[in-house]
């Protein structure tokens, strides 16, 4: 009877609390964020797709444009043979900036309802029945504490079309009439005017100013590490044959041209700007072990030229460098060379990507050969290797300091990783230098088998480590460092904090605000001056001119004083609706640094400036020309009458 009397307890507390806790878990279950989505055609072969997000009351999300620690939104959408997105998401409304007090992050904020549009390219008859899926990843905050990141999934069935009833030919004269009447005096994106002066330059005025912006490339600190140890390797072939000589910048060169032309069909194809494959991840955690594999070397934990079946003899490997080596050197200096923009190759680049495709490639071999025409002239003329000092000691001691320039050069490399994926790039690091030290240990007097051994289990090492490292760690300090924020957060009181307000006059502080081209048109239309900086934090080039140019007191002041508002177009991750500002401009190979000024009283004629500056007196020009925003109060004459700029 006892266990029957229990069985029969059971069942009657699961009669009456099973109801109740699952209309508890229902209350609880209400989304703090609901995503809808929709699908309409504006034509036969284009439309939009509109994703809203309507957010509960208390609750806010972070925008496309929030930076780290907090989540920023994102918007995918799946493609298919019938519906493409051809654009970026659009939000409705700017969102709230305010500003954390205690760790000095700004905080792009939306509550209520905010809605995302992004334009579509149909690919299918227009009565066929659309659906398109996507996904939108967002992490929703309260006053006090954040909840865990989700992914809304969305459907978004394709609206059916309006029928339209023929209008009498007097009302379509009307409407055309009142339609003609509209004011036209808002500022659009379409209407700006660019010169397009470089478009007349000819192929022959073009492959010149390519091939000294390729020269001017090996002068770039982003490529002086490796220029080190080419000179290095100069020395080493004083007592080489002439034709060994030769062969050696060849192959140096070959491999400097390979990554040229595949920068170009990556322009040509993909549309790819310079320098901007480090947006990606991937790119950039591979260059960093392969620049940290290099330094190893120079440092003696292995010999890069070993294995000789890459390209050399072993009897070669011994003396120095090997084909494969140098081939492998000129590969490694051209991409340590693209976060550098060099003198002329913006304005030549720029004419190349809007070129037929052998004009571009042409532009592309231009550059490369700058780069490489050092190494060939040494190649042509050895006796030019004897202006050099003379082999000795003092050998070792410089590759190996070259080694800690390369290691110097990791760190860089590494400054512009996500902040979860720094600790999984160390600990890949560690995996290659233990391969490294693995085929350091096989002697290049050992055989070939055992030497192709020692690289496949170099190999499985590397690998084994970047399945850890990305395949877990990653994750692991991801989930780390949003706990570590909402603890920060947390022990601060309220998230948001307080609304930003102007930093001291007497300081080099800027408002910056997150770029989007609904901002610009807004911002223009309200009669403000706009000052964009397109930058990204693995452009060398970008944080030089920051420095010594733009975050400078004097500019500070000038902003300030005309009521200018400073708006960056960060290109660090992907960015297509920065490019395509970018490309509006004229500029078609979208690269940075560069810069553009709208004056408020001529939007339409924008003030553009690229290239290296060593001082804010151009900036500073610019910003005089453009003028205050309207209704400010203008004070750039008297900020300069006792100091002006030359």
């Amino acid at each position: 009877m006892k266990p029957c009397f229990q069985l029969l307890t059971l069942v009657f507390v699961l009669a009456f609390v099973g109801p109740s806790l699952q209309l508890a878990r229902g209350a609880a279950d209400i989304p703090v964020v609901r995503v809808s989505a929709t699908l309409t055609r504006t034509s036969e072969r284009t439309g939009q797709l509109s994703v809203t997000a309507d957010i509960k009351k208390g609750f806010h999300i972070y925008a496309q444009s929030q930076t780290r620690p907090f989540l920023a939104t994102k918007i995918s959408a799946a493609e298919s043979s019938a519906v493409r997105v051809t654009g970026a998401f659009t939000p409705s409304r700017p969102p709230k900036i305010v500003w954390h007090p205690t760790i000095n992050v700004e905080l792009h904020e939306y509550e209520g309802q905010v809605m995302w549009t992004a334009p579509v390219e149909f690919w299918s008859p227009p009565d066929a029945d659309l659906v398109m899926r996507g996904m939108v990843f967002a992490q929703a905050c309260e006053d006090g504490r954040c909840l865990a990141p989700e992914t809304y999934a969305f459907k978004a069935a394709l609206a059916p079309q309006p029928t339209r009833q023929p209008a009498p030919a007097i009302a379509q004269s009307t409407e055309v009439s009142m339609e003609g009447s509209k004011p036209t005096d808002r500022f659009s994106l379409d209407d700006i005017v660019v010169p397009a002066d470089s478009s007349n330059y000819s192929i022959w005025a073009i492959l010149p100013l390519a091939f000294v912006a390729g020269f001017l490339l090996n002068l770039m600190p982003c490529v002086l590490p490796v220029v080190g140890l080419k000179l290095l390797s100069f020395v080493q072939q004083a007592n080489d044959s002439r034709r060994r000589v030769l062969l050696l910048n060849v192959a140096y060169s070959a491999g400097l041209l390979s990554v040229m032309l595949v920068l170009a069909s990556l322009a040509v194809f993909t549309g790819l700007a310079w320098g901007e494959q480090f947006s990606s991840t991937t790119f950039s955690v591979t260059l960093t072990c392969i620049v940290f594999a290099f330094a190893l070397s120079f440092l003696g934990v292995w010999e890069i030229s070993v294995p000789a079946f890459i390209g050399a003899s072993a009897a070669a490997s011994s003396k120095g460098e090997g084909y494969g080596g140098a081939f492998s050197k000129g590969v490694l200096s051209t991409l340590l060379a693209t976060p550098c923009s060099g003198p002329f190759l913006g304005s030549a680049l720029a004419w190349a990507t809007a070129q037929p495709a052998l004009l571009t490639f042409a532009v592309f071999a231009a550059v490369g050969l700058g780069m490489a025409s050092p190494y060939l002239l040494v190649g042509l003329f050895p006796s030019l290797v004897r202006l050099l000092p003379r082999s000795g000691n003092w050998m070792v001691t410089f590759k190996q300091l070259m080694g800690f320039v390369l290691l110097a050069t990791v760190v860089y490399l590494m400054s512009f990783l996500s902040v979860p994926s720094v600790v999984p790039t160390v600990l890949l690091l560690l995996g290659v230098g233990l391969g490294c030290w693995w085929i350091g240990r096989a002697s290049s007097l050992e055989s070939l088998g055992q030497r192709l051994r020692a690289w496949g289990i170099a190999a499985a090492v590397v690998a084994s480590m970047a399945l850890l490292s990305f395949g877990w760690l990653e994750n692991v300090m991801a989930e780390r460092f949003e706990r570590a924020a909402e603890r920060l957060l947390s022990s601060h009181g309220d998230p948001s904090g307080q609304v930003a307000t102007s930093p001291d006059d007497d300081h080099a502080v800027f408002d910056w605000e997150p770029f989007s081209q609904k901002r610009l048109e807004d911002l223009v239309n309200d009669g403000k001056t706009v000052f964009v900086d397109f930058t990204a934090d693995w452009c060398l080039t970008c944080k030089a001119n920051e420095a010594a140019a733009i975050e400078r007191p004097e500019v500070a002041r000038l902003l300030r004083a005309n009521d200018v508002v400073a708006l960056r177009a960060d290109k660090t991750g992907p960015a297509p609706e920065a490019d395509k500002m970018l490309r509006r401009l004229g500029n078609k190979a979208a690269s940075i640094p560069f810069y553009a000024i709208f004056p408020s009283n001529s939007p339409s004629r924008p003030l553009l400036l690229d290239g290296i500056f060593t001082s804010p007196a151009p900036i500073v020009r610019a910003l005089q020309q453009a003028g205050a925003s309207s209704g400010a109060k203008t004070a750039a004459a008297e900020m300069t009458r006792d100091r002006p700029f030359r």
